[in-house]
């Protein structure tokens, strides 16, 4: 791989002002030589110098003016020589000024190759390497700031740590396999299970910031519920600031569950319009019922929108119930109509009239006070990703098993047998031990130019 030059645009295509082309590899100042012309040819300019000048094509006529940048490896983000060039945006000067440097010996890059090569050649380990991906794909602020602590390394940092406490106790193990006339003495062995009680301490630490890091990397589940017509869809649609659901005073108008994306203070909110719950004798309205259910089981935050323009009912009241069992908020609506609801049971409702608007900035800020508190401390290192979960939790089991065989007096072999596995587990977060098509699958989900 690293005897190929490959280029790719780096920037979406559209009406820009301007557009970057990269190159990365041994021949990719060669290439530069090739395609541009200016008062210094790239391969006599100093290294992270930039020049202007043009890119012309093979019979010297002009392609376009530019911007060339020189970073020579292994000073650079993918440790080779690396070209950037910055043209005029657009759909055709980019593609031109591309298809000039894979004619001059470049090839197209593969989705992620610019990142891949950095970690191929230590500039970043696998961690870092998703991090750039999740930094791209960010859709709030709290993701791109835990993306980009991920980038600096913190939760490579963390996972060294365990690591070495590990790898101690390892080659305490391997002394007593290599020594058995050299038993671990009982302050020895008494030392072993201490750190490795620190390590799984570490591992459950950070596993404890897996339903954090799913509500940054998939959003909080927010279900809007409540029996029909007391103004769920209105609701909806006031929250995401446009009519999406279809309103009307008839009963039973919505029959499916509606998605929207909501950008509140940082946090992704996933709001779900469901049909009202209660019972139906209409097969359709019924399958709708069915679907708001499972809404409100699978939630992470139910908002329970009750008409306080009539008598809250046993429906009320059951919602309610079901809701209690989960984070929710109560939204009591209609506020602008005449009050003829008993509200001194409900516990700290919201009043609000999706109508007219009223109080649903102060909904907003219930909402924003409950994202912080479901994602809990962002400041910690955050398991944001499902495949390092599952390995730091793979390991954290061989860990556990090492500690039990270790208490219970098993052969040493055994103990360093099952540490040996949590590092091999743990080695796989940072890429240390991956296997080559693991390394596809991740990279193939960055796009081409990265």
């Amino acid at each position: 791989m690293s005897e190929d030059t490959i280029a790719a645009v780096a920037t979406a295509p559209g009406e820009s002002a301007v557009s970057l082309i990269r190159m990365s590899g041994r021949g990719a100042i060669a290439v530069a030589d090739r395609v541009f012309r200016g008062r210094i040819q790239p391969s006599k300019a100093r290294n992270r110098s930039v020049l202007f000048g043009e890119i012309t094509a093979s019979d010297g006529s002009l392609i376009d003016e530019v911007l060339l940048t020189v970073m020579r490896g292994p000073h650079s983000v993918t440790g080779e020589d690396v070209i950037e060039i910055s043209c005029h945006g657009g759909m055709t000067a980019p593609r031109l000024v591309l298809r000039r440097l894979l004619e001059a010996g470049a090839r197209l890059a593969e989705p992620g190759e610019f990142t891949r090569r950095a970690f191929v050649n230590g500039k970043i380990d696998l961690v870092q390497a998703e991090a750039v991906c999740d930094i791209v794909r960010a859709a709030n602020e709290t993701a791109h700031k835990l993306a980009l602590r991920q980038l600096r390394g913190g939760l490579s940092e963390k996972l060294r740590q365990i690591e070495s406490i590990l790898f101690d106790g390892l080659v305490w193990l391997e002394a007593e396999i290599d020594f058995p006339e050299e038993e671990l003495g009982e302050c020895d062995r008494q030392n072993l299970i201490q750190n490795i009680d620190t390590a799984c301490n570490e591992l459950e630490s950070l596993l404890a910031t897996e339903e954090a890091g799913r509500y940054i990397r998939s959003g909080i589940e927010v279900a809007i519920v409540g029996r029909p017509n007391v103004g769920k869809s209105s609701l909806f649609n006031r929250l995401i600031g446009k009519d999406r659901v279809i309103v009307s005073p008839l009963p039973g108008t919505t029959r499916d569950t509606v998605d929207a994306r909501l950008n509140l203070n940082g946090f992704c909110l996933s709001l779900h319009d469901t049909a009202g719950l209660g019972a139906s004798n209409d097969l359709i309205e019924q399958e709708a019922v069915r679907r708001a259910q499972v809404s409100l089981r699978r939630c992470d935050v139910a908002l329970v929108v009750i008409d306080v323009s009539e008598p809250l009912t046993l429906a009320d009241w059951d919602i309610l119930e079901q809701a209690a069992e989960k984070c929710h908020v109560v939204v009591v609506n209609k506020i602008d109509l005449p009050l003829k609801a008993d509200l001194g049971r409900l516990r700290r409702p919201i009043r609000v009239s999706a109508l007219k608007g009223y109080g649903v900035e102060d909904l907003l800020e219930e909402l924003k006070r409950v994202a912080r508190e479901q994602a809990g401390d962002l400041d910690l290192e955050i398991v944001v990703s499902e495949r390092h979960a599952t390995c730091i939790r793979q390991a954290l089991d061989a860990i556990e098993r090492a500690k039990g065989a270790l208490v219970g007096g098993a052969s040493p072999e055994l103990v360093a047998a099952d540490l040996r596995w949590a590092l091999e587990y743990l080695g796989e977060v940072t890429g240390e031990n991956v296997a080559s098509q693991l390394l596809d699958e991740i990279f193939a989900r960055f796009c081409i130019g990265k």
